[in-house]
């Protein structure tokens, strides 16, 4: 059984119709609550609050880094420091929200866990017995892969097949596994962390359809991003809507929404998000994602040419883990050679997070329609991190690590037209404020072999902010599987500093041995001993010489400078091991 290119948008817009009240679906059966028995309260239903978030501090196994620079200024004895190991991170405190009381029942992270892997019916109730002996069940995924940390409510009544609504939050940790060489959530993660809509649908009673026979698979949304990506510190607070269900056949659908907010801000808009459940033959036989780049050409837009040409037109899987590592001139090579200076190069995201083994073509004029095209490979293997847990007895790769994937194709595609050498510190982020359209159609599975990324480049903008649009497509074993409209990346101004100085104590370098310079920044308990010059309440102490040298120019000189936070470029002091102040502790003049 197939869901038709052309069916499921029609489904989706008449199902948008008759929740408006314009009648009823066309060509697709909506259910409410087709359970046979009436729905009963859920008797022993575990009410458990998690009123109180787990601490942000990393987990006690963790030990303490000894992190060094040019002779702080401690409140204590300086810190003499050898050979250092990484630094290990310290928390930042995120303000406490106001409390706000959900309707319907809580869940902890214990109990979270629990619904991934051991019987719903234990945390949901003895109305969810009959499914307990079902080897495959819709579940959110077990950890590593299971982001959320709490539901703080749901709206909904457990096994009617209707309409609800659930809450959960996820807490950004300074240990957290998943964070990038600049300390933040990425961009995938980031939607994945939206992953309780599973979580719902099972809560409305999908299994007692499904009997184990049928899995979920996310279909298609619209996805956008409203601000920054998230750092320690912060709480992710979803909040999910399922709005209704459908059948294509033997197929059952359902459509949903979400928001996703931090410290107040929205951040991440879901729309249109589509996902069905599906038996095993019916996945082997789909026919994938039915788009060919030679029928859909953009319309006209800018195509800025490269700031360096890159005299190589492929990468090895040696030269993107130098560039994931922070050293571009080993991968780009000639015209890069003052990247080498560089503090915290624009990067890809290291280790386990790095999707891309090689890169095998790369031609800034080439590709369908002659503005630009990328193709990096990676091979799949069982043993892959992605497939423990995600979900269980069905293993598979989330989407949203696709999309990351993809992702991390545009940066390298950027990177590689040279718009990285001039823009140290920098960092790639999404184009925010743009919809994104994503369909789903495949599928990676431990049996699979080679996951295919291509970039069809649409439009360059050299800056001030470089950016970059395309059209992602990702092909499993000659299958597409994933298709993103018209993605924008944009290369965005960052401090080291401001991800850094959570990192660890002061500490004093007592020898030349070269370190990593994110060992030099600790500024985690510092308190200046000594008199500073202050002019307006703003204090020329260590931190602001260290800010002048890789922090925002306002952190190092006062809000005056604010101007210069930006794309402006201002005068640095250099930073450690060739920095030798410790305060400033007089000013003369305006």
């Amino acid at each position: 059984v197939e869901i038709d290119e052309t069916t499921l948008p029609a489904l989706r817009a008449a199902f948008d119709a008759a929740s408006q009240g314009a009648g009823p679906l066309v060509g697709a059966t909506q259910f409410a609550r087709p359970i046979d028995s009436p729905v009963q309260p859920v008797v022993g239903l575990s009410t458990q609050h998690s009123e109180t978030r787990p601490s942000l501090e990393p987990a006690h196994h963790h030990r303490a880094e000894s992190v060094q620079r040019h002779r702080p200024a401690l409140a204590s004895s300086p810190i003499p420091v050898p050979v250092p190991p990484a630094p290990v991170a310290v928390s930042i405190p995120a303000p406490a929200p106001a409390a706000t009381v959900r309707p319907g029942q809580k869940f902890d992270r214990r109990q979270l866990e629990l619904l991934a892997s051991g019987k719903i019916s234990s945390v949901f109730g003895p109305q969810f017995e009959p499914q307990d002996g079902y080897a495959r069940q819709v579940r959110m995924p077990e950890p590593p892969l299971l982001l959320a940390d709490r539901v703080t409510g749901i709206d909904a009544v457990p096994g009617s097949l209707g309409k609800g609504t659930l809450w959960t939050e996820t807490d950004v940790r300074a240990d957290s596994w998943y964070l990038d060489d600049e300390g933040r959530m990425p961009a995938g993660v980031m939607i994945e962390a939206g992953q309780a809509d599973l979580l719902l649908i099972s809560w409305l009673g999908i299994d007692a359809l499904n009997k184990g026979e049928r899995v979920y698979r996310l279909l298609g949304c619209e996805l956008t991003y409203r601000g920054g990506l998230p750092v320690p510190g912060d709480t992710l607070a979803y909040d999910i809507h399922v709005d209704g269900h459908a059948n294509q056949g033997p197929v059952r659908l359902f459509f949903f929404h979400y928001d996703c907010q931090v410290r107040g801000q929205t951040r991440l808009t879901v729309r249109h998000g589509q996902a069905g459940f599906f038996t095993d033959e019916e996945l082997a036989n789909s026919a994938g994602v039915l788009w060919d780049c030679a029928e859909e050409k953009p319309g006209d837009g800018k195509v800025d040419p490269p700031a360096v040409q890159c005299q190589k037109n492929q990468f090895s899987a040696a030269e993107l883990q130098a560039f994931a590592s922070g050293r571009p001139y080993e991968c780009f090579g000639p015209g890069w050679e003052t990247t080498q200076a560089h503090v915290r190069s624009p990067r890809i995201t290291s280790q386990k997070m790095q999707f891309l083994r090689q890169v095998t073509q790369f031609d800034p004029k080439g590709g369908p329609w002659g503005r630009g095209y990328l193709r990096a490979e990676t091979p799949v293997t069982p043993q892959d991190w992605f497939f423990q847990g995600h979900f269980k007895n069905d293993p598979c790769m989330p989407g949203t690590l696709m999309f990351e994937g993809c992702l991390q194709a545009m940066s390298i595609y950027l990177a590689g037209l040279g718009f990285t050498i001039e823009r140290d510190g920098w960092r790639f982020e999404p184009v925010p404020d743009t919809k994104y359209p994503m369909r789903c159609r495949g599928q990676v599975r431990p049996e699979s072999k080679q996951l295919l990324y291509e970039v069809f480049v649409s439009e360059v903008h050299e800056g001030p902010i470089p950016t970059v649009y395309a059209d992602l497509l990702c092909t499993v074993d000659g299958r597409k599987a994933f298709h993103a409209k018209r993605v924008g990346l944009q290369l965005v101004p960052d401090w080291p500093l401001e991800h850094w100085k959570h990192l660890g104590p002061a500490a004093t370098r007592l020898t030349g041995q070269s370190v990593p310079l994110r060992s030099l920044a600790g500024l985690v308990q510092y308190r200046e001993p000594k008199p500073v010059a202050t002019v307006d309440g703003f204090a020329f102490d260590y931190h602001s010489l260290l800010a002048c040298a890789w922090g925002p120019p306002s952190a190092a000189f006062g809000p005056f400078y604010q101007r210069f936070d930006g794309t402006r470029r201002a005068a640095r002091l250099p930073g450690p091991p060739y920095h030798f102040m410790s305060r400033v502790t007089k000013l003369e003049g305006p």
